[in-house]
């Protein structure tokens, strides 16, 4: 049996029955050198977890406890739009009738309890199956368009923007009429019928804005470029209407509201 006389450092000696047996240690394990190429590697994953460690303490349970900034572009005021078409009824063509970079979100949507006929919704559907998608592609339904939410028959359109946009006209024509838009004796800006010229057997109309103080019955209102017609400003409807966009924006859902209806059935109302 073995017994263990003395341990040092450098080595172990041991007493056996047949002499004396001097053990080395291990050699010590060789160190390493760490390259250029892994410490870069080392320092970028260090500075993410510090990054992701920074974002969750600012933004704790979902909700940002640094308020957020709203682009400059939602702040400036705003001005006309690009020509783009927004949507078609039979041969009729309705352009994007606020400036692109204020558009919060557009909305294609059902309307209860009136005669607005279907709008055929030119762009890109952002909630459809990619298989839908791409038929829209191959017909060329989304060629120029904005992108765009569906939900239900597209009778009428929703373009959202911050309140105080400016609005313009979504076609060719004269303002037939403008009326105060009251709801339970308040009033959350005006209703305009415009007579388009491209199909005068129907009205567009337009509500969600106060209108423009230069635009009155009989005014004509043009879409070109150099002479864009304003019909007025988005208005604060979220307390008298269903905030219908608001499932898709930021904000209360504020919008333009545009339909088109029969000249008749207009006449009648």
């Amino acid at each position: 049996m073995a017994v263990q006389e003395q341990q040092a450092e450098v080595a172990t000696v041991e007493l056996t029955g047949s002499g004396v047996d001097i053990l080395l240690p291990p050699p010590p394990a060789s160190v390493r050198r760490i390259g250029p190429g892994r410490l870069w590697v080392a320092v970028v994953l260090a500075v993410g977890v510090l990054v992701v460690a920074g974002i969750q303490l600012v933004s704790f349970g979902g909700t940002s406890l640094i308020p957020s900034i709203a682009p400059a572009t939602r702040i400036l005021p705003s001005g006309a739009p690009r020509p783009q078409t927004l949507a078609r009824q039979d041969q009729l063509v309705l352009l994007v009738p606020v400036q692109q970079t204020r558009i919060t979100a557009i909305l294609f949507h059902p309307v209860a309890g009136a005669d607005a006929l279907q709008l055929d919704p030119v762009g890109e559907p952002i909630n459809q199956g990619l298989i839908s998608r791409l038929v829209s592609s191959f017909q060329g339904e989304n060629a120029g368009g904005p992108d765009y939410q569906l939900d239900g028959d597209p009778t009428s359109v929703d373009i959202g923007g911050p309140i105080g946009t400016d609005t313009y006209a979504p076609v060719d024509g004269k303002v037939l009429s403008i009326t105060p838009l009251i709801v339970n004796g308040t009033t959350y800006g005006d209703q305009i019928a415009i007579e388009p010229l491209a199909n005068p057997g129907v009205v567009v109309i337009a509500t969600g804005i106060k209108s423009d103080p230069a635009l009155s019955v009989g005014t004509p209102v043009s879409t070109r470029p150099d002479a864009w017609t304003k019909l007025g400003r988005i208005v604060d409807v979220t307390g008298a209407l269903d905030p219908l966009l608001a499932r898709y924006t930021q904000d209360g859902g504020n919008r333009i509201h545009l339909e088109v209806r029969p000249a008749t059935a207009v006449a009648a109302s």
